[in-house]
């Protein structure tokens, strides 16, 4: 690999997943690396013995300022931009950098392909991944989804297909990043308070297209009034899709068909995954495979072999004619809103960090929400959005919480854990939070003398 950052003084700033892997690679590469972290614990001390063993400078449990040089700044995602060592770096003209703008600059003549939305991402992303891979193309999923961008970059072999997920936060600060084909999924309220409006949140999303020419491709929802509106401003060619109808230009359904262009090429019920946001995500990975040279039997291929992440609208169990569902992954009211299309009878799990959300929209999902359980910093909120509707209660915990839960649910009906907020008020990630409400279902089952499999 060529080495551009060969002598370059570069600060990591924050020792999360991708800025661990951004240290020891770029270290790698005989730069003058430098991390700081606001943080300590164990994980962090752990990541921070094993880059001091490679030689490479670590600080946590604050930023030195003083100490806070370099000719290029790294920051991990979710890092405010306003916070003092960003905003001293910008001060010296040092260019912030996220983990995707770094991985971009080191490929080595991959393609990459960019999922963004508020929800869906990681499901379209690694779908479209295997679209690519059934095609006989190359490709790996990685950014928000499986391996750092920057690990990605150094495994992949060369001229292969990056798929990449990717945020808002990393968007934030691209500069040179151009996907040759970009996936807008949707926009609607989520991360207030890190990017102060929702009008910031969808510029920060409209930087997907920021680099793209007429010879690239974006994929967009076509029934997204945000997304239609920066299709329009954008360079690159546009390719909408919709589960409402089939555009002339673009993917979408008409009768029993997925139509490309016209044509029609599968039928939906080839499309695995669950509800309205299920064919939204599988349209638009079909799209953009299309786009990128991908044939529509490896679309399908794909399609009939894959399974959805953890913790989306997961079935953990079901007795007594209840179904328990982990929806973990729904950090936000418009997540949760699509969760419950299609169930009956919902007792709903919600709660956690708002993001400074505003929650009232989760009181549209009654019906068919017929009872709450409230947790973590924005209980009070839910159930100040629930009080009057229908029987709202508050849990400390996962395991008090589905215990609330199923003596509220009834037979047909579902218990479902579809947040609304983010978790890293009680747990690590979205990921461990699902994990807790699987332990709390099983622990409660077992303790009634149930099998999973009981009805």
């Amino acid at each position: 690999m060529t080495d551009p950052f060969a002598g370059a003084r570069v600060l990591i700033v924050g020792l999360g997943v991708s800025g661990y892997s951004a240290a020891r690679r770029l270290a790698g590469l005989d730069a003058k690396v430098r991390v700081t972290e606001q943080g300590s614990g164990e994980i962090i001390e752990e990541r921070a013995e094993a880059l001091r063993n490679r030689g490479i400078e670590v600080e946590t449990g604050g930023h030195d300022l003083h100490a806070a040089f370099a000719d290029i700044a790294v920051i991990s995602p979710g890092i405010p931009l306003d916070v003092p060592i960003v905003e001293h770096l910008r001060q010296q003209g040092v260019p912030i950098w996220s983990e995707i703008e770094l991985g971009y600059r080191l490929t080595r003549g991959s393609d990459f392909l960019a999922v963004t939305g508020t929800n869906g991402k990681t499901t379209t992303t690694g779908l479209l991944a295997e679209m690519l891979v059934q095609g006989g193309i190359r490709a790996v999923a990685a950014g928000n989804i499986g391996a750092p961008l920057v690990d990605a970059v150094f495994e992949a072999p060369e001229d292969s297909a990056i798929v990449v997920e990717v945020s808002s936060f990393q968007l934030a600060t691209i500069e040179q990043f151009r996907p040759r084909v970009a996936v807008l999924l949707n926009i609607d309220e989520d991360h207030t308070d890190w990017h102060g409006s929702i009008a910031a949140y969808a510029a920060a999303k409209e930087r997907l297209t920021l680099n793209q020419t007429p010879d690239d491709a974006l994929v967009f929802n076509f029934e997204d009034e945000r997304c239609r509106a920066i299709a329009t401003r954008a360079s690159a060619r546009p390719v909408p899709f919709s589960r409402e109808h089939a555009p002339t230009s673009g993917i979408g359904v008409e009768g029993g068909d997925v139509v490309w262009r016209g044509e029609p090429i599968y039928p939906v019920a080839d499309i695995p995954l669950a509800g309205s946001p299920g064919l939204d995500d599988a349209l638009a990975a079909s799209a953009a495979a299309l786009e990128y040279g991908v044939d529509v039997p490896s679309i399908v291929r794909a399609l009939k072999g894959f399974r959805a992440p953890p913790h989306r609208m997961e079935l953990v169990a079901e007795a007594g004619g209840v179904r328990y569902i982990d929806d973990s992954k729904a950090t936000n009211p418009h997540a949760t809103l699509a969760a419950v299309r299609g169930l009956k009878d919902v007792v709903l799990i919600a709660g956690g960090r708002s993001k400074g959300i505003d929650l009232k929209r989760l009181g549209e999902t009654v019906p068919p929400v017929v009872g709450v359980v409230a947790m973590g910093e924005a209980a009070a909120e839910v159930q100040s959005v629930f009080a009057g509707a229908v029987p709202v209660v508050a849990a400390p915990d996962m395991t008090e919480a589905v215990r609330l839960a199923h003596g509220m649910s009834v037979s047909g009906g579902s218990v479902l854990l579809s947040p609304g907020c983010a978790s890293l008020d009680m747990y690590e990630s979205y990921a461990a939070r699902g994990e807790a409400f699987d332990r709390a279902v099983r622990e409660l089952l077992k303790t009634q003398g149930r099998d999973d499999g009981d009805t």
